[in-house]
């Protein structure tokens, strides 16, 4: 194991984030094999007696382009013609995390997983019998083996975009992770990018170094971030934030790649 990540040796509840960019390919619709990849993993860490925690976005990403295509056929020709109006995300949210969560139950079934949706909102975390409630229903839940999957109800939010106001308890998913990590007493935060990691500066420059261990007195000045997710609200810069929040109380947190092999993190 990396003698520099020896905080995961003795883990149990793992709370793991993935991102739009990394449940959904380039055109929009859902990586199934990629989601089947990751859950295979899960799924091994959960036999191994591991509480799994998951945060899922891609909800708005798949709903777009359901909802894009249902436009498309139910257009004339006479309207295509006009001036096309983006779509609400909304609607997006409620259409996506339906084909989501469809997804995903039929996947982790054929691993042999039960798992759980949980929605929640900005609002529901300022009421102290709701944090009671969520920890008491997500304990039963891993103690049946179970792996709730969370995702903000962004169908029902009273957020509205560009999500630009970080002044709430949490404003995007990475900080919805953080949040449930030290909510939930988990011992490890994992946020699975569609990059190999944290660089110093846009992966795409052939200058930018990969950071092995951020260090925020050292690194935080040097750091330029590029832009956000291509699909989600989110990017680098996000989960470095959400990163800090969560090691600062108490959580350690990986940034890594989904391609990688997540059991040889090293949990034992």
């Amino acid at each position: 194991m990396d003698p520099t990540r020896t905080f995961v040796k003795n883990v149990k509840r793992i709370v793991f984030k993935v991102g739009t960019a990394v449940v959904t390919r380039a055109d929009g619709r859902l990586a199934v094999g990629r989601v089947g990849a990751i859950f295979e993993e899960l799924q091994a860490l959960n036999s191994e007696g591991y509480e799994i925690i998951l945060v899922s976005s891609g909800a708005v990403g798949a709903g777009r382009q359901r909802l894009k295509y249902r436009k498309l056929v139910n257009s004339s020709f006479a309207d295509l013609q006009k001036p096309q109006v983006e779509l609400n995300g909304k609607a997006c949210a409620g259409v996506g995390q339906n084909g989501l969560m469809a997804l995903y139950d039929n996947l982790f079934s054929q691993l042999d997983i039960t798992s759980s949706q949980l929605l929640v909102t900005d609002n529901d975390f300022k009421n102290q019998d709701f944090r009671t409630q969520l920890r008491e229903t997500v304990n039963t839940l891993l103690s049946l083996r179970s792996i709730p999957i969370f995702n903000e109800n962004d169908a029902i939010s009273s957020r509205k975009a560009p999500y630009e106001d970080s002044s709430g308890i949490f404003w995007d998913n990475d900080s919805l992770a953080a949040l449930l990590a030290l909510e939930l007493h988990a011992d490890l935060l994992v946020l699975l990018s569609d990059v190999d990691g944290l660089f110093s500066g846009p992966p795409t420059d052939p200058n930018s170094k990969l950071i092995h261990t951020y260090i925020k007195e050292k690194h935080q000045e040097i750091i330029t971030f590029g832009e956000k997710s291509r699909v989600g609200r989110g990017g680098m810069h996000a989960k470095v934030k959400a990163a800090i929040n969560s090691a600062e109380a108490g959580t350690p947190v990986i940034i890594i790649k989904y391609v990688y092999h997540i059991i040889t993190l090293g949990c034992e």
